[in-house]
C-alpha cells in the first residue's frame, strides 16, 4: 500500500506540535514562548528541550511556561539530537521545529498548514525577517550548485521581493514544519529524523535533501510570517561576511560547518549530480581550505580525524537509496 497520506483535506485543522531546543537562549525564550500563546491555532504539543542551558532557560520554563513539556539535559546534546528528543515525545500529525530566538505572528500556523493539502508536501517554510522587521532571514532554503544551502533572500531588504508562494528545496531549521508521515519514512533508526552525527549546522538541508530524494516536496507560503533574531539584527552583515559564512566564526563551529557540508554531500548527491556541479563544489572545497589554512588549520586535522563519519554517510546513502526506491514502488503499486 501507498506510504503517502491518502486523504490530507483538511490539513489547516490538524493538531501541531511545537519542538524548541535552547541552549543559553533564556533571554530570547520568553518572547519565543509569549508568541506561541498569541497564535490563532495553540500547538496541541509544546516541548522545550533545554540542552544543558547554565543560563537558567529551563527554570524559566518550568516557573512561567506550565504548558510546555520539559526535557532537561545533563549536557549540550545539540540541536539534532535535541530535536530528536522532542519530537519522539510527540504524537501530532505535524511537528514545527521552532528555534528559541524566533517570535511568530498570530497566524503562522493558519497560513502555513494549508500547504499540506497537496500531499506531496512533507514541509512547509514561512517568510522569516529578522527582529527590525524589513531584513529577510530565509523565505525557504534552495541547494547552491556549490551544494550549501541558500536562504533566499538571506539579509536583503524585503521589498516584497519573495511575496509569491512557490516550491522550495528545503525548509530553514529555525521554523520548520515538517508532516510527521515524511519524518517517520526517511528517519534512521532511533528514530532519529536529523542526523545526530551533525550535532548542529546544516542538518536542516541533510533532512530536505532525504526527503526530497523519498519523493517529498517543500512549499513556501509567503503570509506566514516570522521573527528570527539569528544573533542580533541591529546591523547587516558586510557583504564580504554574508558571502563566506565562515568568516567570524569559531574554530567549533567552523568544524561543523564544514562536516556537515561534506556529510550531505556523500549521504545525498548522485554521481551524476557532482559530476555536473564539480566545478562549483570544488571553487568553495579549495576556498574554505584556503580559509580554514590561514584561520583555524587545526580544524584541519579534526576534520581528518573524523574522517569515519565520511565513509559512514556513504553507506547511508546507499541504504537511504534501496528503502527510499522500496517506498517509492509501494507507492506505485499501493
Amino acid at each position: 500500500m501507498s506510504l503517502r497520506p491518502q486523504n490530507t483535506t483538511g490539513a489547516g485543522h490538524a493538531p501541531v506540535a511545537i519542538v524548541i531546543v535552547t541552549w543559553n537562549s533564556a533571554g530570547y525564550l520568553p518572547g519565543c514562548l509569549e508568541s506561541l500563546r498569541a497564535l490563532e491555532r495553540p500547538p496541541a504539543e509544546l516541548v522545550v528541550v533545554d540542552s544543558g542551558s547554565t543560563d537558567g532557560a529551563a527554570d524559566l520554563v518550568r516557573r512561567d511556561y506550565p504548558e510546555a513539556l520539559l526535557i532537561a539535559c545533563a549536557e549540550n546534546v545539540g540541536f539534532c539530537r535535541g530535536n530528536n528528543l522532542g519530537i519522539r515525545t510527540t504524537t501530532s500529525p505535524f511537528v514545527l521545529v521552532l528555534n528559541p530566538d524566533t517570535m511568530l505572528e498570530p497566524g503562522f500556523l493558519e497560513r502555513l498548514l494549508p500547504a499540506f493539502d497537496e500531499p506531496r508536501v512533507g514541509m512547509a517554510a514561512g517568510k522569516l525577517l529578522r527582529f527590525d522587521r524589513k531584513t529577510l532571514d530565509t523565505a525557504g532554503q534552495m541547494l547552491s550548485r556549490a551544494r550549501r544551502p541558500r536562504d533566499r533572500g538571506y539579509g536583503d531588504l524585503d521589498r516584497g521581493q519573495f511575496d509569491r508562494d512557490t516550491e522550495v528545496f528545503g525548509v530553514c531549521g529555525a521554523a520548520a514544519l515538517y508532516r510527521r508521515a515524511m519524518l517517520d519514512e526517511i528517519a534512521d533508526p532511533g528514530p532519529c529524523f536529523f542526523d545526530e552525527t551533525f550535532f548542529a549546522f546544516g542538518e536542516d538541508l541533510d533532512l530536505a535533501w532525504r526527503a526530497r530524494r523519498a519523493g517529498w516536496t517543500a512549499a513556501y507560503r509567503h503570509e506566514a510570517v516570522g521573527y528570527h533574531a539569528r544573533g542580533g539584527s541591529a546591523t547587516r552583515a558586510p557583504r564580504l561576511r554574508r558571502r563566506i559564512a565562515l568568516l567570524g566564526r569559531s574554530p567549533e563551529i567552523r568544524f561543523h560547518a564544514v562536516k556537515n557540508r561534506y556529510l550531505a554531500i556523500l549521504r545525498n548527491d548522485s554521481v551524476a549530480g557532482y559530476l555536473r556541479n564539480l566545478p562549483f563544489i570544488w571553487a568553495r572545497d579549495l576556498g574554505t581550505v584556503g580559509l580554514l589554512l590561514l584561520t583555524s588549520p587545526a580544524v584541519l586535522g579534526r576534520l581528518w580525524r573524523a574522517r569515519g563519519l565520511f565513509r559512514e554517510a556513504v553507506r547511508l546513502g546507499r541504504l537511504d537509496a534501496a528503502r527510499f526506491e522500496a517506498h517509492l514502488q509501494q507507492g506505485r503499486t499501493g
